[in-house]
């Protein structure tokens, strides 16, 4: 059985063109929120679009942040080894675990080799890395690892891409607020970690769970093709 995994990038709307295109068939798409979510409405509106354009239904499941800092000893994630990723990770495999079994699932995601050099030594077919740590036996499908330009591909076949990368001017969306996108992953990580605080003081409030987040997409300015937003 096969569930995609969709961020609302580029890459991952090229893979439902993709499966569209071949007629490979799948279960469910599913979308985990990021910690730090998307303050403008253009973010989920460009999902209400992709529903109308391929006929289906995302599946939207939320970010606990309460819950996760309480888990991870009270402390939200932080430089050098922020555990964000996992924590949406282990969303996505709570609810397909409870939905579809622990076994027989291969999730389908949208990761290209040009992204980065680590994910550029991925396989295209392999088992899920989260299996030993979750207990589950997943494998996972990277249909358009080896595509070189996601967005051509998808205006090629008559699909916008999320109008965040031109609204804001950023290379990706799914890290968008990450250090690891950024120049500034070059630079040592308390440094790193000092400018990002720096950079957010002014521009956060803390939501109902105490976390902070952007109030306003206008005061998020580009860093050399990235947005340099840390996890506070």
């Amino acid at each position: 059985m096969n569930i995609i995994s969709f961020s609302g990038g580029a890459d991952s709307t090229a893979l439902l063109v993709y499966c569209r295109e071949n007629n490979i068939p799948y279960e469910e798409v599913v979308y985990m929120e990021d910690w730090i979510p998307y303050p403008n409405k253009e973010f989920l509106e460009y999902f209400d679009y992709i529903e109308k354009q391929f006929d289906i239904k995302i599946t939207r499941l939320k970010n606990d942040r309460k819950y996760w800092i309480k888990k991870n000893s009270g402390h939200q994630p932080r430089l050098p080894h922020p555990w964000c990723c996992r924590v949406k990770a282990e969303i996505f495999k709570i609810y397909v675990e409870e939905k579809y079994g622990n076994t027989g699932i291969t999730i389908i995601m949208g990761v290209t080799k040009y992204e980065s050099w680590k994910r550029a030594k991925y396989e295209v077919r392999g088992k899920w890395v989260y299996n030993k740590r979750f207990k589950v036996d997943y494998d996972y499908w990277l249909p358009v690892f080896k595509f070189h330009d996601t967005k051509t591909y998808c205006n090629i076949h008559g699909v916008k891409v999320n109008p965040l990368y031109y609204m804001l001017g950023v290379r990706r969306l799914g890290c968008w607020k990450c250090y690891k996108v950024g120049d500034l992953r070059w630079k040592p990580k308390d440094e790193q970690q000092l400018f990002l605080d720096e950079y957010l003081r002014n521009i956060l409030i803390e939501d109902e769970t105490g976390h902070r987040i952007i109030t306003n997409i206008k005061q998020i300015k580009p860093f050399k093709n990235a947005l340099l937003i840390d996890f506070i």
